[in-house]
């Protein structure tokens, strides 16, 4: 089952440098705004650290993150990631979809696509 990504709650995360949202439920892609965009996580076996993310994660799966710049991923669909560098919460950051948005609105270019 996925759910809608307007009616969950996120924790608020740099990925990448970048701010993004974490949820750890598989979320529809068919519910995201434009201006955003969906990936899943992929978790360590051992660690239960984020290792890796792709459009889609089969086994071991973390969650799901919404960003407002496109990934770049390589070829072979997957971004590997260092969790102590590359993945920070952020402590009260933005809870909904709606928060997120006007804390880093869709610039008007953004929205013609």
């Amino acid at each position: 089952m996925r759910y809608d990504v307007m009616n969950e709650h996120y924790t608020e995360i740099r990925l990448f440098g970048k701010p993004a949202l974490f949820n750890d439920m598989r979320l529809d892609q068919e519910t995201v705004p434009k201006g955003l965009y969906l990936y899943e996580v992929r978790y360590d076996d051992e660690t239960w650290e984020p290792v890796r993310i792709a459009k889609g994660i089969l086994a071991n799966h973390l969650g799901s993150v919404l960003t407002r710049e496109r990934l770049k991923i390589p070829p072979n669909g997957y971004l590997d990631l260092e969790a102590k560098t590359d993945w920070k919460y952020k402590d009260k950051g933005c809870r909904t979809v709606q928060e997120f948005l006007e804390k880093y609105p869709i610039r008007q270019k953004e929205r013609e696509r």
